[in-house]
């Protein structure tokens, strides 16, 4: 049967258990995954933290723990987008077919799969955080540790909203050539016009558009927390960031709700 015959079953709690836990054991499994994530991120930082010099900006500006805290905060999106090509797997593959005739709504299929992408970035965030340390970049501060900590539902909130946008592009496209370009239109620009990398400031005929991306608070956030640097009021970060990520979690749950697995 159809979820369309389910819906009074509402959430199933251990099947939203077991689907997170295979989405986490699937991640654990892929060694070259895990092994990529670190090399991206020791990519990222050793190539923009050691190229651009000090004194390519103001003094007393920290580029280092700027760039590090950033790239953190770029993992979320990465792998946000990139949990919607596993559906699409599952699609070509078969496996979505058999999800959707087992007795659990399709609710409890998008919550499971959400919410098991998102543990995998924030898996991930602390891997990058964790070098950012290790490297030197985010410094040596007691209270770092506690910061970390607080980034945590940060990142799984954010998560949820960029994995929304991975199950709206993995539910309508049918082939992994059509995904690669019609994310790189999306996470190209949410990532260059967020100020991960490099600052964008008030003066850059960029900045409106900065203003205008919500992945720009995230960062936002994530620098708050973790360096003390915002451009943004913190109480408009979160309240941004929530919103994302609540109207794209609806919006990919209609998505999914419509998916058609034939």
């Amino acid at each position: 049967m159809s979820d369309l015959n389910l819906k009074h079953i509402g959430i199933n709690y251990p099947a939203v258990w077991i689907l997170t836990k295979r989405e986490v054991i699937a991640f654990w499994r892929d060694k070259a995954r895990i092994i990529s994530s670190f090399a991206q991120a020791i990519l990222f930082l050793l190539v923009f933290g050691y190229s651009l010099g000090q004194n390519t900006f103001p003094p007393g500006f920290n580029y280092k723990a700027y760039l590090a805290s950033g790239i953190g905060a770029l993992t979320i999106l990465f792998t946000g987008i990139f949990g919607g090509m596993g559906l699409m797997r599952d699609k070509m593959f078969g496996f979505m077919k058999e999800l959707i005739v087992a007795p659990v709504s399709r609710q409890t299929l998008m919550i499971g799969r959400t919410l098991g992408i998102a543990i995998q970035t924030v898996i991930q965030v602390l891997i990058i955080l964790t070098l950012g340390i290790a490297f030197g970049f985010l410094g040596y501060n007691p209270d770092l540790f506690l910061r970390i900590l607080i980034i945590i539902p940060i990142a799984l909130a954010a998560s949820m909203g960029i994995v929304g946008i991975g199950l709206i592009i993995g539910t309508k496209i049918r082939n992994f050539q059509s995904f690669g370009l019609i994310q790189t239109f999306i996470v190209m620009p949410m990532f260059w016009l967020s100020g991960t990398i490099l600052p964008i400031t008030n003066d850059s005929i960029l900045y409106p558009i900065y203003q205008y991306n919500p992945f720009s608070y995230c960062v936002d956030l994530f620098r708050s927390v973790l360096i003390g640097i915002n451009n943004f009021d913190i109480w408009l970060d979160i309240l941004v960031m929530s919103a994302f990520a609540i109207g794209l979690i609806l919006l990919g749950a209609i998505s999914f709700n419509k998916m058609d697995v034939s």
